[in-house]
């Protein structure tokens, strides 16, 4: 029962990352593609360079976790040449473990970090918050747009929710508690043919 709940669950974030993926990188591709065709004219957009950084960090996020999915990490494979079909499936469990205790150890930390029952106490006063407990988090501002910054930092708590679940996906497909689907990140959907 549990093993398909995350099942269902790990596809449904899969096809959100998808398309969080696609319009972080639109967004990447256009802020660039008019700051440089306004450059040429003599009108330079300094919010365009800095929302470029940022969707390239968040798209970095989101693909990592896509990636973990899939399983098509670079290294591992590289390795999986070398291993016998045994070794594979020790080396596949062995991963999924210590990426959903990896998973498990962020969420842990984006919860001290973010401290929503300190901000909650303070009666979401961010100066309160602040003083009460030397926490920055929500007083901090982009350089350029001037945006508070934990809404970017939001990426980190949404990375380690999304790479346990689809650890622990993986960890029930290597135990054998759930089929591994045949494409289980859905990126052979978005291949352009």
């Amino acid at each position: 029962m549990i093993p398909m709940i995350f099942g269902k669950l790990s596809a449904w974030l899969s096809a959100f990352e998808r398309f969080l993926l696609k319009f972080l990188i639109a967004a990447l591709t256009l802020s660039v593609l008019m700051n440089v065709l306004l450059r040429m004219v003599g009108i330079t957009i300094a919010w365009a360079d800095e929302i470029g950084v940022y969707t390239m960090i968040l798209s970095g996020f989101v693909g990592a976790s896509l990636m973990l999915r899939a399983r098509i990490d670079p290294a591992v494979l590289l390795l999986h040449e070398f291993m016998s079909s045994k070794g594979r499936r020790i080396l596949h469990a062995l991963v999924s473990a210590l990426a959903t205790v990896f998973g498990i150890i962020l969420c842990y930390l984006c919860v001290r970090w973010f401290d929503p029952v300190e901000i909650a106490k303070a009666g979401f006063d961010a100066t309160a918050f602040q003083a009460a407990t030397f926490n920055f988090i929500y007083t901090d501002q982009t350089p350029v747009m001037a945006v508070p910054a934990f809404l970017f930092y939001l990426v980190i708590p949404f990375f380690a929710v999304a790479i346990t679940i689809h650890a622990l996906t993986n960890l029930f497909e290597d135990f054998g508690w759930l089929e591994r689907p045949e494409d289980p990140a859905g990126l052979a959907m978005d291949v352009v043919q």
